[in-house]
């Protein structure tokens, strides 16, 4: 395939952040690298008229081409039968609709994260995947940063042995709007589902899949003001992220294009403690709250039988700091990239961050997001072209929708609950997904 026309549906901030992420990918893919081909901006689509046109100027400045601008899917299906494929950056709650209307009509699809609310909408995606042999992607971003790959290497290396216990503790946004205001409504899935799908995946890509669920779960925050942009919480590590502009500052022109009010009461809980067991026999204890008002805390820590790793923080540029026993400081870093001579990222990623094997690297917040970003766009662009399964998909976006879904599940029965029953839609451990699929049209 000589290039990929794409269009974006959703043109808000996240729609934004992905038009940034194609900038970046053409910079260093330019017109193609290995089984990467190049992607051209074909169209966007959104019923905001302003977002829409927005992100049409801003592809019209930065790549040279302006693509054609519909309302609707549908329109845009029909009025553009030349798309190969189609990014999804729109409400969760639109996504299963959207998604499958689009594989049915022939195109790749890259969805954002959460894949969708439910289970149901989860499975209604990758039946339509099935059908139509199209790839179906989901935007999950954070395992892709080169430092989270150096993490699961040290890992897969031994480096501390077994992996034993998995501690992710997050605590922050008391009291402002977290990136847009739906993400405070039941219907729209919460901050639990949409922040935690990343916590989530990367336990999925460190510590392999969740066996079993038990969780306590609570709505502090009553009334929210304001606004918390990305990068203030929710993935753990040492600390927030980057000094300086933050792409919160897209959301902020899209928020009000789109008359998002800047005061919400939330209907949804914002805050989380549960104990987790994986399919390996570790154990982790996740804690995930956006009621943290006064000062906001993020750590994560990994335990095994010979040391214990803080794993890098994603989006940071800083490095996973490696203890073994006996040692008081952290291995220096080049001590650390020794224990894993075979370490590389992919040459794509390489290109974006400087280096196949990097410790640290030193981007502003901008940069670094448009750089993640366009690690996403590799992947979907090499799936696209192999017919090799992408490396998040139906199944890794189903097992994250799943956990996040088992802490309302468990909280509502107060028991454990299996993660596979969860996914599974099984009756007895669904009550919650099913009052939300009734609401989205899905029961």
């Amino acid at each position: 395939m000589d290039q990929v026309n794409l269009a974006i549906v959703g043109c808000g901030g996240m729609g934004t952040r992905h038009l940034h992420g194609m900038m970046e990918y053409a910079a260093v893919v330019g017109s193609g690298l290995g089984d990467h081909p190049p992607f051209r901006l074909a169209a966007v689509c959104d019923p905001n008229e302003a977002n829409a046109n927005l992100l049409a100027d801003t592809a019209t400045d930065e790549l040279g081409e302006r693509p054609r601008v519909f309302a609707r899917a549908a329109e845009m299906l029909a009025a553009a039968p030349e798309l190969d494929a189609v990014d999804i950056t729109t409400e969760p709650r639109l996504h299963h609709d959207l998604t499958a209307e689009l594989l049915t009509a022939g195109k790749h699809v890259l969805v954002e994260k959460p894949m969708a609310l439910t289970i149901a909408g989860c499975n209604k995606m990758m039946a339509a995947a099935e059908r139509a042999g199209r790839v179906l992607a989901v935007a999950e971003n954070y395992r892709r940063d080169p430092l989270v790959r150096l993490t699961l290497a040290l890992l897969e290396s031994g480096a501390i042995g077994e992996r034993w216990m998995l501690v992710d503790a997050s605590v922050s946004s008391g009291g402002r709007i977290v990136i847009t205001p739906w993400r405070h409504k039941k219907a729209y899935g919460g901050t639990l589902l949409d922040v935690g799908v990343h916590n989530v995946d990367l336990m999925l890509y460190e510590f392999g899949p969740v066996d079993q669920v038990y969780a306590q779960i609570a709505l502090f925050d009553r009334v929210r003001k304001g606004m918390r942009g990305p990068g203030g919480g929710g993935g753990g590590g040492r600390g927030g992220g980057r000094s300086g502009p933050s792409p919160s500052s897209i959301y902020a022109v899209t928020n009000v294009n789109a008359g998002m009010p800047d005061e919400i009461e939330p209907d949804v809980e914002d805050s989380a403690l549960a104990t987790l067991r994986f399919a390996n026999g570790a154990l982790g204890q996740w804690t995930l709250s956006h009621a943290g008002h006064g000062q906001g805390f993020g750590r994560k820590v990994y335990y095994g039988s010979k040391g214990s790793l803080d794993p890098a923080p994603p989006r940071t540029g800083r490095g996973p700091q490696l203890y073994l026993d006996g040692q008081r400081e952290p291995l220096p870093p080049d001590e650390m990239l020794a224990l894993v001579p075979d370490f590389a990222v992919d040459e794509g990623t390489a290109r974006l961050f400087g280096g196949p094997r990097l410790a640290t690297y030193e981007f502003d917040a901008m940069a670094i997001d448009r750089k993640i970003q366009a690690t996403v766009l590799l992947d979907f662009g090499r799936a696209i072209v192999t017919g090799t399964p992408p490396e998040v998909g139906g199944v890794e976006g189903r097992h994250a929708v799943a956990v996040v879904n088992a802490l309302f599940e468990s909280a509502r029965l107060n028991r454990p609950v299996s993660i596979a029953t969860v996914e599974a839609d099984d009756p007895e451990v669904s009550g919650w997904q099913h009052e939300l699929d009734a609401e989205i049209g899905l029961a």
